[in-house]
């Protein structure tokens, strides 16, 4: 039967769903911006008190609870909007899961992608995050300073906390002293692998600025004296020596050309019988779509940034001289290669 054969609402509905799924971001990030869920969990409310509260019209108050109900994160019983569990959970203000960092990040991608068209045709960073040598100023974009450096490792950690403690349990450490996490960020991949496995010392890698950040977190989640941070440029200088080095979403940020380079110092630096432990958004070996879209944010922000797949990088893991190499699934987002020298 041909396409044009096929019953009419056949994909119609995903095919609406996809194309207007843009409205169920934009007004969660509305929300958090308007200080909605901070207000309803400190009592329900009708549209009329909610507005008063928020110094909103009516209008505009009625018809973004009604999309947050349709998104069942705000609920109504009676005339009265209360927030539901998941989000009085994630999306209120000074709780400990609180995503609100998450979602002003993504925000931010939400008004480079309208000039996503452009990118695709020039092939070109529209903020150069990241350039062809790596970041351009320690994780912050074109204009943004060492807050934007703080923004960015924020954001980082809402997705980092979805893998993390699945990464830890996930990763084989029989025999391993010692590991480098290069390229921390924001550290929650070390001191999950710090809780984990209490015989494990790590040292984490990045750069300077981050590395500022990076022990705070360290120190807060009670780890200092396993975790040890070392400001560093991974690329050209020395690092510690280790039994294993772990690349979570390292690979991602560069080209073929600079990762493969970092594969083949991973290779020079461990001692025979080191491991490798590389985890990123692998789209198949992930379980998710963000996988599958993250390439988008990748174009948008660096200058050769690509999603890469277990084949891309179990190409240059057998080329750098690795053996013993395999796959896995870590979680919704991710997938793991497991090689050893």
């Amino acid at each position: 039967m041909s396409t044009s054969d096929a019953p009419a609402e056949q994909d119609s509905s995903r095919v609406h769903t996809i194309l207007t799924a843009y409205l169920q971001s934009k007004a969660v990030f509305t929300a958090l911006e308007l200080g909605v869920f901070e207000a309803l969990e400190k009592s329900p409310r009708t549209v009329e008190e909610l507005a008063a509260e928020l110094e909103l019209q009516h209008r505009p108050t009625r018809a973004l609870l009604v999309a947050l109900t349709g998104l069942d994160l705000v609920s109504r019983e009676d005339a009265r909007y209360r927030n539901t569990p998941e989000a009085a959970r994630f999306l209120v203000a000074g709780r400990p899961e609180y995503m609100g960092g998450f979602a002003e990040h993504q925000n931010k991608h939400f008004g480079h992608f309208d000039r996503l068209g452009e990118a695709v045709r020039e092939n070109a960073s529209l903020n150069q995050r990241v350039l062809k040598e790596g970041y351009r100023d320690q994780g912050a974009a074109a204009g943004e300073g060492r807050e934007g450096t703080g923004r960015l490792i924020q954001a980082m950690r809402v997705s980092s906390r979805l893998q993390a403690d699945k990464l830890a349990s996930a990763v084989p450490l029989d025999g391993v002293r010692n590991i480098i996490d290069l390229g921390c960020g924001s550290g929650d991949y070390s001191i999950a692998l710090a809780k984990h496995h209490p015989q494990l010392r790590v040292t984490s890698l990045d750069y300077p600025a981050v590395c500022e950040l990076t022990e705070a977190n360290v120190a807060e989640a009670g780890v200092a004296d396993q975790v040890e941070v070392r400001p560093t440029d991974i690329m050209s200088d020395p690092w510690p020596a280790s039994d294993a080095v772990l690349l979570s979403h390292v690979l991602d940020g560069y080209g073929p050309e600079r990762a493969g380079h970092l594969i083949r110092r991973i290779h020079e630096h461990l001692p025979a019988g080191g491991r490798l432990l590389v985890h990123a958004h692998m789209p198949s070996l992930a379980t998710g779509l963000f996988p599958y879209m993250f390439g988008l944010i990748l174009l948008v922000n660096t200058e050769e940034g690509e999603v890469r797949d277990s084949e891309d990088i179990l190409g240059w893991v057998r080329d750098a001289g690795f053996r013993d190499v395999r796959t896995s699934n870590v979680s919704l987002l991710s997938g793991l290669v497991v090689a050893t020298k």
